[in-house]
């Protein structure tokens, strides 16, 4: 399941997430699942059109990443997070108990100002301001979605297919 909530001039995409790490491929516990939240900007067009029209609207790259990742269920070994990005592709990362200790909470927290995170991307918040605070109002549904999502990547973890890149062809639900 792929979920993005849209808001003005950006959007939180939240994903489950099953992948064989790359970086940990010497390593015996190489796959790593879970959710992944990202911020996002988002852009709609001001095409032409009667009143009746759908808008066109693109999600950009991420901004910052959100990676709730274990290597089997309940570890909590693997969450981190990704505070700068680059044309979509993540900087290092960064692991804090406090994200291993509480993911949702942590998490909703970080979701109840991202200011900070704006201005780490470069972004100005005063241009986002109605966005923070939209973000802000919406933090509990979209933590209660990456709860979800998390207790799924919990469960008994099946076989599963992947594409090329490692990736599960089935996400999670």
């Amino acid at each position: 399941m792929y979920r993005i909530y849209c808001f003005q001039r950006l959007a939180v995409t939240v994903e489950g997430v099953d992948f064989l790490d790359p970086a940990q491929s010497a390593e015996a516990d190489v796959r790593e699942r879970g959710v992944r939240l990202e911020l996002r900007r988002l852009t709609e067009s001001a095409e032409a059109g009667s009143v009746y029209a759908s808008r066109a609207a693109w999600l950009s790259r991420g901004v910052c990443r959100f990676d709730l990742l274990e290597s089997r269920p309940h570890a909590a070994d693997r969450m981190h997070w990704h505070p700068e990005m680059s044309d979509g592709e993540p900087g290092d990362r960064v692991f804090d108990p406090d994200l291993s200790a509480d993911p949702i909470g942590w998490l909703a927290r970080v979701l109840g100002d991202v200011t900070p995170l704006l201005r780490r991307a470069g972004l100005d918040p005063d241009e986002h301001a109605a966005d923070v605070a939209a973000i802000a109002d919406c933090a509990g549904e979209i933590t209660e979605a990456a709860g979800r999502l998390l207790a799924e990547a919990r469960k008994p973890w099946p076989e599963v297919d992947r594409d090329h890149r490692g990736l599960a062809e089935v996400n999670l639900r």
